[in-house]
């Protein structure tokens, strides 16, 4: 099932299979998006969900490995991918208390499907709001008294810029996007200004299956890195598009959106927000959807 406008359009299933065998070759300009982040928060109970694998060594590499050859495809000749990441605590039944090196492992799996790393940002975290969220003793104050060896900083969220190889047609123009101000700003390794609650609503689409999350990347990174990374009415893609974060941002900015949301309170959500933008920005002109025009438009 396909939720379809002129504007945006959202797949309805596993993104994997969509993009290694549905999805026209690079037909992205630009990509952005937070992937489930495995053994670690609860999203579906199916089996193709990357966030319910057990291990990340073996099913989540394997997930992983052939997600970012699908997205190696879509991906056009120059353009970039924005993958939002952290690092992933080790519980104590998997042995010691430690890290996963999720970020490390994208990294690894995207160079292997032919994409290339160039760069990522960290984005600051509030030490005592992740202590109280997460209830993690090694940032508690009781954990700091009891025994300092086991104590660590707040994980940050890290963004992984991919870039496909070959040489991109399209310049992207920043005129009116990105100010010399901006990038100043914006070009600093570290991004400490981002509000944690700056995110959509996550309330409407909630289940008895997220037992532990539903947490939305921050509009205003969206909003950075759809200005730096792609030209009004280009195609901005979110293979994981939860409940429609990066296609409200990009359609304010006047791109277009394409998703793909496995879960259907997700799907729905997403569908319901990108509808409420259009209708906020119904004045402006109405923009082309160019690829998969042969199937059916969903209204």
């Amino acid at each position: 099932m396909l939720a379809f406008d002129e504007q945006y359009r959202i797949h309805h299933g596993d993104c994997i299979p969509h993009m290694l065998d549905e999805m026209p070759e690079a037909s992205v300009d630009f990509a952005v998006f937070s992937p489930p982040f495995p053994a670690l928060y609860a999203y579906t109970s199916l089996a193709e969900d990357i966030g319910n694998s057990e291990d990340l060594k073996t099913e989540a590499k394997l997930h992983l490995g052939f997600f970012y050859r699908g997205l190696r495809r879509v991906l056009k000749p120059g353009r970039a991918a924005v993958v939002h990441v952290m690092q992933i605590p080790r519980l104590k039944r998997s042995g010691e208390v430690g890290l996963y090196d999720f970020r490390g492992l994208n990294i690894r799996l995207g160079e292997r499907a032919g994409l290339v790393y160039e760069y990522d940002w960290l984005v600051r975290k509030n030490p005592q709001s992740q202590a109280i969220r997460t209830r993690s003793r090694e940032l508690q104050f009781a954990g700091l008294e009891s025994d300092r060896a086991k104590s660590r900083g707040t994980l940050g969220d890290y963004l992984i810029k991919f870039r496909a190889p070959g040489d991109n047609e399209v310049s992207i123009d920043t005129t009116g996007q990105v100010s010399r101000n901006n990038w100043i700003e914006w070009a600093e390794c570290c991004w400490g200004d981002i509000r944690e609650t700056d995110t959509l609503n996550v309330a409407e689409a909630r289940s008895p299956e997220d037992t532990r999350h539903i947490c939305p990347l921050q509009l205003s990174v969206i909003d950075r890195l759809v200005r730096l990374y792609a030209n009004p009415g280009e195609i901005v893609f979110s293979p994981f598009a939860g409940i429609g974060s990066e296609g409200v941002v990009s359609l304010k900015l006047e791109r277009r959106f394409y998703g793909c949301e496995i879960k259907p309170e997700y799907h729905s959500t997403a569908v319901r927000n990108l509808e409420r933008v259009l209708r906020s920005v119904n004045e402006s002109p109405r923009l082309t959807f160019s690829f998969d025009s042969s199937q059916e438009d969903e209204k």
